[in-house]
């Protein structure tokens, strides 16, 4: 399985070619979006002008990713995934913000690859695979 955190998505969003060419190589039953991500595309849409011909071709890719793609709430197992982990990059010293943390935690209780063009944040959690999509395919 395969959960795409918000730059991922963001890229198919955006229709570049090597982000597409991802997808296509996946089996759409297994891959999934989850709130935390449609929460942060909200707010980047939320802050282009309404109106303007980018933010309706943005919404309208979501609609088209969202309709497409399998879709996972918060759950209990997220939710201790998220606190385990939380407070062990917090004693660490090497945090991620609560939106990381919340994506990662929906894919360990998956379990599922995590998609994404921010390596560096996600790979802190060892048990997550990662799934770097800023290199070419």
């Amino acid at each position: 399985m395969l959960l795409l955190d918000t730059s991922a998505a963001s890229e198919i969003m955006r229709r570049r070619p090597d982000a597409l060419r991802r997808l296509r190589n996946e089996d759409p039953s297994r891959v999934w979006l989850c709130a935390p991500v449609a929460a942060e595309i909200h707010f980047g849409l939320s802050r282009l002008p309404d109106g303007s011909s980018r933010r309706g071709l943005l919404e309208s890719e979501f609609r088209n990713l969202r309709t497409a793609l399998r879709w996972i709430d918060w759950n209990e197992s997220a939710s201790r995934a998220f606190g385990r982990w939380k407070a062990f990059l917090q004693q660490r010293g090497t945090p991620i913000e609560d939106m990381d943390m919340a994506i990662a935690s929906i894919a360990l209780s998956l379990p599922a690859r995590l998609a994404t063009c921010n390596v560096r944040h996600f790979t802190r959690i060892d048990d997550l695979e990662v799934d770097d999509w800023s290199r070419q395919a």
